[in-house]
């Protein structure tokens, strides 16, 4: 009976260390599945990151990129505007400057014009009244060279300069023996102030040789045109300018105008002109009393273009 005992107890005993064994087995199964469980959930979350981080690099690299050619494009767009002002700019400027210049050429063309074919149509003769109240004409410079100028007494520079250039010439003749060829006269365009004595004043700060003319408005207005000389009132009331032909006329001794000296010339250039006019009897002349026609740029561009 004890035999028999035992071996039930042994058998038991078999039978639970089996279910032990089977038990630690399956333990240890499922702690392996759930250790590779683990790992491949690990892998996948790690997968999962690296893939997140890679989209969120290239978003960053995308976003870097669209903001470059934002930038880009922001400052292409501002070297456009700043290019597109520039050039309009200079296109502006520039054709304000030929506007000037053409304004300028044609003021410059109508104070100069004196266009003549042949010494014949300028000059002529004339009645006016000299700086002592006498009547002075034409024929008074009978066998004398006549140097003569258009101005008016209120001129504030142009006149004056010209008069001191005159009067430099005078002197230059002088003390080439010629002073007593020539006689200096200013003419006045402006009869309206310039009275008699307001003449007479004028000339004495100059070469005492000078002799200062005016008229009636009729009188200076035939001598002037007889001469080309422009001539505009610029102003109102009692102080106003004269737009007037800024040009020293040479008359020879039969009262025939020779040639004429533009503001450009100065005093020792037109005392040689007149020392070798004297020397040729009057006759010759660079310019034979013609003043050519001066083109502004846009004038020229324009014929550039026909």
């Amino acid at each position: 009976m004890i035999s028999s005992l035992n071996k039930r107890l042994l058998a038991k005993s078999k039978l639970i260390l089996q279910n032990t064994t089977r038990v630690q087995h399956q333990q240890l199964l499922l702690r392996s599945f759930t250790s590779s469980q683990q790992q491949q959930q690990q892998q996948q979350e790690q997968q999962q990151q690296d893939k997140n981080q890679q989209q969120n690099e290239n978003t960053n690299e995308n976003n870097n990129k669209n903001n470059n050619n934002k930038n880009f494009e922001q400052i292409s767009n501002n070297r456009t505007v700043t290019w597109a002002s520039l050039t309009v700019a200079l296109i502006s400027g520039g054709i304000g400057w030929l506007y000037y210049d053409h304004l300028m050429t044609k003021k410059r063309e109508r104070q100069n014009e004196i266009k003549t074919y042949g010494s014949s149509s300028v000059g002529g003769p004339f009645v006016l009244i000299d700086e002592n109240g006498k009547p002075f004409t034409d024929l008074d410079l009978k066998g004398k060279y006549g140097l003569l100028y258009f101005g008016f007494t209120y001129c504030p520079d142009v006149c004056p300069a010209e008069l001191y250039k005159m009067t430099k010439v005078i002197k230059n003749l002088e003390s080439n023996g010629l002073g007593d060829s020539i006689v200096p006269i200013f003419i006045t365009i402006d009869p309206w102030r310039d009275t008699i004595e307001q003449v007479k004043s004028y000339i004495e700060e100059f070469h005492p040789k000078f002799k200062g003319l005016t008229g009636t408005p009729e009188q200076i207005t035939k001598v002037a045109k007889s001469y080309r000389v422009f001539m505009s009132k610029s102003g109102k009331g009692d102080d106003y300018l004269v737009d007037h032909t800024i040009i020293v006329y040479l008359v020879g001794p039969d009262g025939k105008f020779i040639e004429f000296y533009n503001v450009n010339q100065d005093s020792d250039l037109i005392t040689n002109k007149i020392i070798t006019r004297i020397a040729n009897g009057g006759k010759g002349g660079d310019n034979r009393g013609e003043i050519k026609t001066e083109k502004s740029y846009f004038e020229k561009i324009a014929n550039f273009f026909k």
